[in-house]
């Protein structure tokens, strides 16, 4: 067998090597597989009770400008000191707050089901959120979905419920 390497070889190693340095970027920035991005489906989303009040063409939008996660259990995934900020919606599972030492869970039906704002960052109480059970979550950026009240996205009764849950849950103690 001869040690030098066939035009072949050479070839297919300057085709794949390109593949390498993107598989090892993405890891180095995705150590570990604790989040891995998800597909959020239409039809799924409509049943979300977060999202259940907007239209189909609303809907697509919050699909074209968010972030769906599969999350494992024990994840934290958000703080209310994070400089990067993002409403977290719970879409099926369940999630933590924890903050004083203490843990509040809730469902994606509950008032603690989505996670940010000024009631989050702007709090008296730090937090952070952490994944209980295996979960799907939405990530959108403080910006657009800010953007998306602006537009009329009818998100009022959710964030309503929120703001009182976490404004008597992040109070100074």
């Amino acid at each position: 067998m001869s040690h030098r390497l066939s035009p072949f070889i050479l070839a297919a190693g300057a085709l794949l090597m390109p593949l390498a340095q993107v598989a090892h970027s993405f890891n180095a920035g995705h150590q570990d597989a604790s989040m891995q991005a998800s597909t959020t489906y239409l039809y799924l989303l409509r049943k979300t009770p977060f999202f259940t009040r907007l239209t189909t063409a609303q809907l697509r939008e919050v699909i074209n400008h968010s972030k769906e996660w599969e999350v494992k259990p024990g994840t934290a995934i958000a703080a209310s000191g994070d400089a990067a900020r993002s409403v977290w919606i719970l879409l099926d599972g369940e999630w933590q707050v924890e903050a004083g030492g203490k843990v509040y869970p809730a469902l994606h039906d509950q008032p603690g089901k989505w996670y940010g704002r000024d009631a989050v960052y702007a709090a008296a109480q730090p937090s952070r959120l952490v994944v209980n059970q295996h979960s799907y979550v939405m990530q959108i950026r403080q910006a657009d979905f800010e953007s998306m009240l602006a537009q009329g996205y009818d998100f009022q009764l959710h964030l309503s419920q929120g703001e009182q849950y976490y404004g008597r849950l992040l109070q100074a103690r």
